[in-house]
């Protein structure tokens, strides 16, 4: 302990001399104890010197230093994989009964001296060791990845995982531990390492969304191990109907087959189809011989009309992110060209000229959204004309860059997003008496140099139920360039112009009651439903219940409430089984019923029945790297004593220091009170008050 003065020791000295010299010449000259005995006399002066001199201390306001020392045992982490592929080998009842009491009579024997952390992990990880083996994927980095983030600053001795190696989602475990090479990894090898006679589909490739009426392809990848000589047959099924089958011989001790079908998109919405394989005799496994897969069959895609005056890399870099959306379709032709413009849903015109009377009516009307990219070649006149909120005339160019307008919170683009653009090389805007409206949504200004200018570069209007949308320059190509320069990825363009498309294309939605509903969940993840409620100022309520209800292909339906959060409602359906899922939300608010439905699907993950042959050889790569071991379900009372022999897992001593104001003392309040009130007693008692 270490005292700590806010002002000089010296005076301490001070307020020792003044202490005592007040009880010296308090008692020295009291003729009301002249009768009391000299001894009693120095006694209660010791008491008014101590009292005093304590008060005094308090005032100097001292500070105690206090250094506490604080013991951690290491923290040894058990790991134990709860994912499905554990229990598809001939061990499966070990793995359940005995193999799990001995993990945990092991995790026993350890707390006597290390800290020990019990997670179960397949998709996701979760406290104790799990019984259930019911993860539909394996994720092992993860493991690492949690336990390094979360005890980053802990006393971490090592870590025991309990798995078959197999691992279908996340990153290659041996990359993961490359930055924790100084925590040593004991693996334990589960499963069977043995290939094993099975036939099974890989996985089906096909179309997410199919147009009605048209073809779709569909490859089914099959493979095999020690199935040489069968005769299999794969077929389609949709529903218990069979609509395409192939034949094949199987050959070789190992082989992947990949069997091609084309099928006809017949029916709208999501559309259920099985892939399925004969079954063998003594096959390992035949859960594997069928895989359930979903197409989305639409009426139609968006249409988009790219109008141009003259061939220009602005219109490719476009043109690019819209065809690789499946929600779109895109035609690109020259402005005189367009003939019809009501089969489009959108319209972008880059260096727009009235060359085309369709286009020109369609644009004066406000009759379509669009979207123009003022250039070189730009009739100012004719921009002035369709009222679209800039008007005036060009004389020049001038090269000028992206500030985004903060203010502006119809469209949020990325922190990433907003950084390229702000570095990208600058376009070219037109220059001159040109003037802009007052009730322009201003999505980016213009920048030259450091300095933001008055005049935006990206900015909205309305005409009639039209949005209309400008970029004020020619060249976005280069920020598509500076993209896949600087960050390998023209992700960051796409999303821009996504936005940009989507904002313009989608129609206000004015309807008061809205829900927020995915189209598609894995068996993995958990189903999350939002909700909104708008009374008639358009302000976000939350008073009335909102029921939902939900049924699974004609199955039997569900009802669930919703929770309210904030102002609005959210509700967490968990995970649900795979299949199609019709929904329907309903709600009442003063006087009016409100209803929405739809459909959802939640896609079937089997990834945990297409390996089943153990990787031992990673968890010993692991183990090796690390500077742990690798053993066996049998050796665990071996896993243990290594354990404890080893010289670097010991207990850390922590040295803390803790400050405290003498002040906050309570017991020397307490003491000055008694001092003081045991020489008023003596006092009295002896005729001094």
């Amino acid at each position: 302990m270490e005292f700590i003065f806010k002002y000089h020791p010296a005076w301490l000295l001070l307020a020792t001399a003044v202490a005592f010299a007040y009880s010296y010449f308090l008692y020295r000259k009291d003729e009301l104890l002249d009768d009391v005995k000299r001894s009693l006399k120095i006694i209660l002066g010791v008491i008014r010197f101590t009292a005093v001199w304590l008060i005094f201390l308090l005032l100097l306001g001292i500070i105690l230093e206090n250094l506490l020392d604080r013991k951690e045992k290491p923290l040894v982490f058990i790991a134990h994989d709860n994912s499905g592929s554990i229990v598809l080998t001939k061990d499966s009842a070990f793995y359940k009964t005995d193999y799990l009491n001995q993990l945990n009579q092991l995790s026993e024997n350890l707390q006597a001296d290390y800290d020990v952390v019990n997670y179960s992990f397949s998709d996701a990880i979760q406290e104790g060791l799990e019984r259930e083996y019911n993860g539909k994927m394996t994720n092992i980095s993860q493991v690492f990845d949690q336990i390094i983030d979360q005890y980053s600053n802990r006393n971490i001795g090592a870590i025991v995982m309990s798995t078959d190696g197999i691992y279908n989602a996340g990153s290659n475990p041996v990359y993961s531990i490359a930055r924790k090479s100084f925590l040593p990894i004991y693996t334990v090898g589960l499963g069977d390492t043995n290939l094993v006679r099975d036939l099974k589909i890989e996985f089906v490739k096909h179309n997410e969304i199919a147009f009605l009426g048209n073809d779709f392809p569909i490859d089914v990848i099959l493979s095999q191990n020690k199935c040489a000589d069968e005769k299999v047959k794969v077929g389609i099924y949709q529903g218990d109907k069979l609509i395409a089958e192939q034949a094949f011989e199987l050959k070789g001790e190992e082989q992947q087959i990949t069997a091609s079908f084309t099928l006809k998109a017949s029916s709208v919405g999501y559309q259920k189809y099985t892939a399925r394989v004969t079954h063998l005799k003594n096959e390992f496994s035949l859960d594997n011989n069928e895989a359930t897969f979903y197409v989305e069959v639409i009426d139609g895609r968006q249409k988009i009309l790219i109008a141009h005056n003259g061939p220009h890399p602005d219109i490719s870099a476009i043109n690019y992110v819209i065809e690789n959306n499946k929600n779109y379709e895109v035609d690109v032709k020259a402005m005189e060209e367009v003939q019809e413009v009501s089969k489009y849903d959108l319209i972008i015109c880059h260096n727009y000229k009235p060359l085309s009377n369709p286009l020109q009516q369609e644009i004066n009307s406000g009759g379509k959204p669009c979207l123009f990219l003022v250039g070189n070649q730009t009739d100012m006149n004719a921009l002035s004309t369709a009222k679209i909120g800039v008007s005036g005339n060009r004389t020049d160019t001038e090269d000028v860059g992206f500030s985004v307008n903060t203010g502006f919170k119809d469209i949020l683009l990325s922190a990433n997003v907003i950084k390229m653009l702000q570095n990208a090389p600058p376009v070219q805007a037109p220059f001159g008496n040109i003037n802009y409206s007052s009730s322009l949504d201003v999505l980016a200004y213009q920048k030259v140099g450091n300095i933001v200018l008055d005049k935006p570069l990206i900015f909205f209007s309305r005409k009639n139920t039209s949005k209309f949308g400008v970029i004020m320059g020619e060249g976005i190509w280069r920020w598509r360039l500076y993209d896949q320069m600087r960050n390998n990825s023209t992700a960051n363009f796409e999303e821009l112009i996504s936005k940009l498309i989507t904002y313009l294309a989608i129609k206000d939605n004015k309807d008061p009651f809205k829900v927020k509903v995915e189209n598609e969940f894995n068996e993995s993840e958990n189903v999350i439903v939002k909700a909104e409620l708008y009374n008639s100022s358009f302000e976000l309520i939350n008073e009335p219940e909102v029921t939902f209800k939900y049924t699974k292909e004609e199955g039997k339906t569900f009802e669930s409430h919703f929770l309210k959060l904030g102002n609005a409602y959210s509700m967490d359906l968990g995970k649900l089984e795979q299949g199609i899922y019709n929904w329907e939300a309903s709600t009442a608010f003063q006087g009016k019923s409100y209803k929405k439905s739809g459909t959802f699907l939640v896609r079937e993950v089997k990834l945990e029945v297409l390996n089943t042959t153990a990787n031992h050889r990673l968890l010993k790569s692991i183990s090796e790297s690390s500077g742990g071991k690798f053993f066996l379900p049998t050796q665990l009372t071996e896993l243990e004593q290594d354990l404890k022999n080893r010289d670097d897992l010991v207990t850390v001593v922590y040295q803390e220091k803790s400050f405290d104001d003498l002040i906050d003392y309570k017991w020397l309040f307490f003491l000055i009170i008694i001092l003081l009130g045991t020489e008023w007693f003596v006092r009295k008692f002896n005729g001094a008050y």
